[in-house]
């Protein structure tokens, strides 16, 4: 029950929508939150069975300070996101 290639995509552009939502970072804050996330998102790809609270509490640890930039209900959103992605493997 991996996730494959078109979900981390979809998970890309969900963290590149939120971050150019978010007013209140500067281009270089931006950057670093996007290598972060990319290395988060790329190292999904070694889970064998990823679930959602799973991945949510190891980003919620490793991209807080992306979440701290999140509209209201970011999280909500990313979290039915990663439930529907990984509910259709």
């Amino acid at each position: 029950m991996k996730l494959k290639d078109p979900d981390l995509m979809d998970f890309f552009k969900w963290f590149e929508n939120a971050l150019n939502r978010a007013p209140r970072v500067d281009k270089r804050q931006k950057m670093r939150m996007r290598r972060k996330i990319r290395d988060e998102i790329y190292l999904l790809l070694t889970w064998e069975k990823p679930t959602p609270s799973g991945i949510m509490s190891r980003w919620e640890e490793r991209l807080a300070d992306v979440f701290k930039v999140l509209n209201y209900g970011g999280k909500d959103d990313l979290l039915k996101l990663l439930i529907k992605k990984i509910g259709q493997q």
